[in-house]
C-alpha cells in the first residue's frame, strides 16, 4: 500500500507515510481505485458506503475522480480536514519552508546552534531546492534565516564533526568516495532551473558563505554582517564548490584574496562587494527586500525562458561560434512556444504577462543540452 501511495505523486519519495485518520483512509480508497484500474467513482462510492465516512468527509464523493496523480494528492488534500502540507513529506527539521503565492521562502531552522550547517541541513536543503525546481507552482525560491539569531549561518557544527557526520568525510569511506554535503547543497542550488535568491541577515562563515550565498543568481545581505572562509586557518580545503564558483563571480584576484588570506570581511570590502545585488543597513530590511525582486520576477519572467538563460549562462559553448548555435537554437525553440506569444502580446497590449509555459510540460527534449555528471555515491553509480 505504501508503494502505491508513493506512486501517486512524484513528490511523495520514499520517505513518504500512509497518515492515520480521515486522510489515510481516503489515500488508501485511492490506492485501491488504482489497484483495480478504475478511474470511476462508482468503485469509491461502494468503499466510502462501506466504513461510512461522515457527511462533511463524503461530501467530496460527487467530484470527479481525477485520473492525473498530482490532482489526486490536491484532491485529497482538499477534501480532507486537517489538509495535507506540501513540505511534509520532505521530513524538514533543520530548514523550514512556505509556499506565498510562486515563492517559496527556505528558513534555516537551527538559531540555538547559531544556524549552524549539520549533515541534516544539507539533506532538508537538497530536498527542498529539488522540490521547488520540480513544483510548477514555485518560480522563484529565497533562502534564509530568522533575523533574531545570532548568525545566518556559523559554519558547519563542529560538535557534529567531532561525533563523525559525514561533513568533513565518514571514516569508512575512501578519497575517492567522499561526497562533501555542502557541494551537494550547492550544485542543487546552481543546477535549479528556477530564480533563487538568498537574503542573508546575520553573519556568515564557511559553508555559511561558500554553500549558502555563491551558488544563488541574486544575494542580499546586511551591512553589518561579518563574512569569513577560515579554511587555511582550520587546515582544510574550501568546501561546497566555492573555489569553482567564487573565481566566476568576483575573478581569481579578488577570490585568492578571500580564500588565502583567511580574513574577516563585511560586504561592503572592495574585494566582496560586487558579489552582492543589493546591502541592506538593517537586519530586518533583507528579507523584504530580497521578496520584492521575487516577486517582480514571479510575475514578469517567463519559467522557461528563465530556466534556458541560466543554462546558458553555467553551460556556455566553448568558443563564442558555438555558443552561438547553442543560442540560436534556443532562441527558435522558445520562440515559437506559447510564452514568446504571451508576452508579445502583452508588451503590445502595455499589460503584465500571464505566461501559461511550465518546465514539467513545455521544455524540449534537447533541454539539457549539456552533459550532465554523476555525482552519487560510488558505491551506486560510478564517476
Amino acid at each position: 500500500m505504501e508503494l502505491c501511495a508513493q506512486n501517486l505523486d512524484p513528490f511523495y519519495p520514499g520517505s513518504c507515510r500512509l497518515r492515520s485518520g480521515w486522510d489515510g483512509i481516503m489515500l488508501r480508497i485511492i490506492c485501491l481505485t488504482f489497484m483495480q484500474g478504475s478511474h470511476e467513482t462508482d468503485y469509491v462510492h461502494r468503499i466510502l458506503s462501506d466504513i461510512k465516512i461522515p457527511t462533511p468527509i463524503l461530501a467530496f464523493h460527487s467530484r470527479p475522480l481525477f485520473a492525473k496523480s498530482a490532482t489526486i494528492m490536491n484532491y485529497v488534500s482538499t477534501a480532507v480536514t486537517p489538509a495535507i502540507s506540501p513540505f511534509d513529506h520532505l521530513g524538514l527539521t533543520d530548514v523550514t519552508a512556505k509556499l506565498e503565492d510562486s515563492i517559496l521562502i527556505v528558513t534555516l531552522n537551527r538559531s540555538r546552534k547559531l544556524n549552524g550547517f549539520s549533515e541534516k541541513m544539507s539533506v532538508d536543503l537538497v530536498r527542498v531546492f529539488q522540490f521547488g525546481d520540480q513544483d510548477d507552482r514555485v518560480r522563484v525560491i529565497v533562502l534564509t534565516a530568522d533575523p533574531a539569531a545570532p548568525a545566518f549561518c556559523a559554519g558547519v557544527d563542529m560538535e557534529e564533526v567531532a561525533r563523525g557526520s559525514s561533513l568533513l568525510g565518514r571514516k569508512e569511506d575512501s578519497e575517492t568516495e567522499h561526497r562533501d554535503p555542502g557541494g551537494q547543497v550547492a550544485m542543487a542550488i546552481y543546477n535549479n532551473r528556477k530564480i533563487t535568491i538568498v537574503a542573508v541577515n546575520g553573519h556568515a562563515s564557511g559553508a555559511g558563505l561558500t554553500a549558502l550565498q555563491l551558488p544563488f543568481d541574486f544575494r542580499f545581505i546586511w551591512s553589518g554582517s561579518k563574512i569569513t572562509m577560515p579554511f587555511v586557518r582550520l587546515g582544510i580545503a574550501p568546501e561546497s564548490t566555492s573555489t569553482y564558483l567564487l573565481s566566476r563571480l568576483i575573478g581569481e584576484a579578488r577570490a585568492a584574496a578571500v580564500l588565502f588570506s583567511g580574513a574577516v570581511m563585511q560586504p561592503d570590502s572592495p574585494v566582496i562587494s560586487n558579489l552582492y545585488y543589493q546591502v541592506l543597513p538593517n537586519r530586518t530590511d533583507v528579507l523584504p527586500a530580497a521578496l520584492i525582486l521575487a516577486r517582480n520576477i514571479s510575475t514578469n519572467s517567463s519559467q522557461t525562458s528563465i530556466s534556458y538563460s541560466k543554462g546558458l549562462l553555467h553551460h556556455p559553448g566553448a568558443s563564442i561560434e558555438e555558443h552561438h548555435l547553442l543560442d540560436s537554437r534556443a532562441m527558435k525553440i522558445l520562440g515559437s512556444g506559447n510564452d514568446a506569444a504571451e508576452g508579445a502580446k502583452a508588451f503590445m497590449q502595455r499589460r503584465k504577462p500571464n505566461f501559461p509555459d511550465t518546465l514539467t510540460k513545455s521544455l524540449s527534449p534537447w533541454y539539457p543540452w549539456w552533459k550532465i555528471t554523476d555525482v552519487r555515491h560510488p558505491k551506486s553509480s560510478k564517476l
